[in-house]
């Protein structure tokens, strides 16, 4: 296990992700910028389940939660091994962090989290999740309606379903007033 810093590791909570901060500065448009790097990361070939050595680190930007009112990037620097393993044929392959990243998302696994509690729970907007996170409005509604999409369908709630209707609609009070209805 590598060294941490455990006050900056506990202030952002990044230990959880399975990463420890190895640096971090703000820049001009109020953005957090924090290095880290992967904390034990495995370093056998998902091909042949051999442990490789360590070639370098490809660094992984990352949108993750806001801290203290200003969007957070992390800079993941996400190690590289080599398979001396002959026959095998993955030569280079990349440690898995899944649990920090889904593969080619641009966010963490917290902010999709983050970002569906404000959109559900706090009634938040979904322009006021982007700008809080300091991503495009379109990012943020693909990776809600994405994960919303994985809760209904993937979550086994509609197995065996064949039709689905609608039976009622609600419709505002005051609607009704105005239109004559009482």
């Amino acid at each position: 296990m590598q060294p941490t810093d455990t006050v900056a590791d506990t202030i952002c909570r990044t230990v959880e992700l399975g990463v420890t901060i190895t640096g971090a500065a703000a820049d001009s448009e109020d953005r957090t910028h924090i290095w880290c790097s992967v904390i034990d990361p495995d370093p056998r070939c998902p091909e042949c389940r051999i442990a490789g050595q360590l070639r370098d680190r490809a660094e992984r930007v990352l949108t993750d939660t806001p801290a203290a009112g200003h969007p957070v990037e992390l800079h993941v620097a996400v190690p590289r091994f080599v398979c001396l393993t002959s026959g095998c044929p993955r030569s280079i392959f990349r440690a898995d962090i899944t649990g920090i990243a889904a593969p080619r998302s641009v966010v963490t696994t917290r902010t999709e989290r983050w970002i569906l509690q404000r959109i559900a729970i706090d009634k938040m907007s979904v322009a006021a999740v982007a700008a809080n996170l300091g991503i495009a409005w379109k990012t943020v509604n693909q990776i809600a309606v994405g994960a919303a999409r994985n809760m209904v369908y993937d979550g086994g709630h509609l197995d065996g379903v064949r039709h689905l209707g609608v039976d009622e609609h609600k419709v505002r009070h005051e609607a009704l007033l105005f239109s004559g209805w009482r």
